[in-house]
């Protein structure tokens, strides 16, 4: 459960709102894998600045510590980072006690945290990504909790499974004064799985003082070695790109994938169509649209298939219009139905770069969860040459849980490193020799996708915001839109409780209207999560947007009963 406590950054409630000194605070780990546990206090400093506060901090391995704390900033969140060095590994609880000086007392009674630590004999780790080599330009399949064996100096073989609640691709457990290591595959789990190993075995050298191997992460190809029975169908990734009101056209973009080993069958697809989308099915075996239904079938399918279907849809569509493409996948003999749905949304859109990054959850998301977020890169190259190499790099929010980083999936074979020190995931297409957009536009495309989660006890108000920089050989970074959510409550009713806005002109020009209910603020982000504007108390139900360019934009309303978030294009 996250803590209840509200920091207002931005808004009209800010002259509303008496600061105390440190009232609370939240504790969370930032690491407990590796030779050190890190961990992490989030305190909401008041209106006084802090000077010699007191953080202590009894370990539970029969050690404390006490470290000062201080901050120039006022009415924000302060951050302080704590790390310690266990001898054996099992299970601890870390108790924390502040004292706040301005305020002149303890913040509480004290909080605890209880986590597993690695001793120093086994606080050496890896990150691996196993995938599946398919043919080349077809798209990769990630495996996860993969078991490896560690063959170290002294011959002695461990074998390793990514532990219950972390990343699944981090491999802890290895003793550092035994490298070097041997890594490779378990040969048990290849055999049981109908797997080999097509790339070689590799080389621990040594480990840092934090306990991350020196070569920090390895990519493990597999191949398909035996027969199986049945097939597994299933929804690799799904996009919808370049749906855009001017030129009335866009395109969803497919990887649906038979997972089963050295097997060929037919499924049939499935797609709900958004109301007057008509498809362009030329390409498509068997196809048949029926009212808002499109079906066909991929005959003979084996490792994955990457295609797109062309749109239209009505020249009279605003941009900002929401839609949806609901997939579904069958096939009498499916060994696994979980994987066989897949829902993709976007907004029809009034310009389009390329080159951008989405995020699966909503502006707004729930305080009292950990969410977990799916990132997707897009990349195009619209220059005049193919483009031998593509790198993505990544800088992630010191909000999100690094330890769960894993790879989904992307469209040609990958690399993927993070750097835990300075927080920045790098993405390497090696060879890719993508074409150009005016020659051909699906080989001009590529993605990868992410998931990561939120740390936990995150307080109200915090801001996820992740950006992307992609590189096309040696050339300089495109920039991707920013992403941005919020931690953000709906003034503690239910969905249904909330009264239902009327916003109107959409597109608008001069300014905007509001229906249904009254407005009390109201809070306009542009793409990259920059407020462009905020309102309260709003004369006659409507704001001026003067001062705002033309784009497209994420409003956030707040009435008497709770907030609500819409899209809108603005057109000067």
């Amino acid at each position: 459960m996250k803590k209840g406590y509200f920091i207002f950054m931005l808004g009209c409630m800010m002259s509303f709102i008496s600061f105390s000194q440190i009232t609370d605070y939240a504790i969370y780990t930032d690491s407990t894998y590796g030779c050190q546990t890190l961990l992490t206090v989030s305190m909401a400093i008041g209106p006084n600045a802090e000077s010699g506060g007191i953080i202590s901090v009894d370990w539970g391995d029969g050690t404390s510590s006490t470290n000062t704390y201080s901050s120039a900033s006022t009415n924000t969140t302060d951050y302080e980072h704590f790390s310690h060095s266990y001898a054996t590994s099992g299970n601890y609880t870390a108790s924390f006690n502040i004292y706040s000086t301005t305020a002149g007392a303890n913040v509480d009674a004290g909080q605890s945290i209880s986590f597993y630590s690695f001793g120093s004999t086994n606080c050496g780790y890896i990150w691996i990504a196993t995938i599946s080599q398919y043919t080349p330009g077809t798209a990769y399949t990630s495996y996860s909790n993969v078991p490896y064996q560690f063959t170290d100096v002294n011959g002695n073989i461990t074998v390793l499974t990514p532990p219950s609640g972390l990343n699944p691709n981090v491999y802890p457990g290895l003793n550092p004064a035994n490298a070097p290591y041997t890594g490779q595959i378990d040969p048990t789990w290849l055999a049981a799985n109908g797997l080999a190993q097509t790339s070689p075995n590799f080389t621990i050298s040594s480990f840092g003082a934090s306990g991350t191997a020196a070569n920090w992460s390895e990519v493990v190809l597999v191949s398909c070695n035996s027969q199986v029975a049945q097939p597994d169908f299933g929804v690799n990734y799904a996009w919808a790109p370049n749906f855009v009101a001017p030129t009335q056209s866009g395109q969803l973009i497919l990887d649906i994938c038979n997972y089963a080993c050295m097997d060929s069958s037919d499924v049939s697809v499935s797609i709900t169509l958004p109301a007057n989308f008509v498809p362009n099915t030329s390409n498509l075996t068997n196809a048949v649209v029926s009212g808002n239904t499109l079906t066909f079938d991929i005959l003979s399918l084996g490792g994955c298939y990457h295609f797109h279907i062309p749109f239209t849809f009505p020249g009279n569509t605003q941009a900002g219009t929401p839609f949806c493409f609901d997939i579904a996948l069958s096939n009498p003999n499916d060994t696994d139905l979980s994987n066989n749905t897949y829902s993709v949304c976007d907004v029809v859109r009034n310009s389009y770069d390329p080159n951008e990054k989405q995020v699966n959850l909503p502006t707004l998301i729930n305080p009292d969860a950990v969410d977990h977020f799916q990132y997707f890169v897009h990349f195009q190259n619209d220059g005049n040459y193919d483009a031998a190499k593509v790198v993505i790099t990544d800088s992630i929010s010191p909000n999100l849980d690094l330890s769960t980083f894993r790879l989904i999936s992307s469209k040609h074979g990958v690399s993927a490193s993070v750097n835990t020190s300075t927080r920045i995931v790098t993405f390497t297409f090696d060879n890719i020799n993508l074409g150009q957009s005016a020659v051909d536009l699906d080989a001009s495309q590529g993605y990868v996708v992410y998931s990561i989660s939120e740390l936990p006890n995150l307080p109200v108000g915090t801001e996820i915001e992740n950006t992307a920089y992609i590189y096309f050989d040696f050339n300089p970074a495109i920039v991707t839109n920013t992403t941005y959510n919020i931690n953000q409550t709906t003034l503690g009713l239910s969905g249904n409780s909330i009264e239902q806005i009327g916003m109107y002109p959409n597109p608008a020009k001069d300014k905007l209207q509001f229906s249904g209910a009254s407005v009390k603020e109201i809070t306009v982000y542009d793409l990259t999560g920059k407020v462009v504007l905020t309102a309260c108390d709003l004369d006659s139900n409507e704001i001026s947007l003067s001062t705002v360019q033309t784009g497209i934009y994420q409003v956030v309303l707040k009435t008497e009963t709770g907030s609500s978030t819409q899209k809108l294009v603005i057109q000067k």
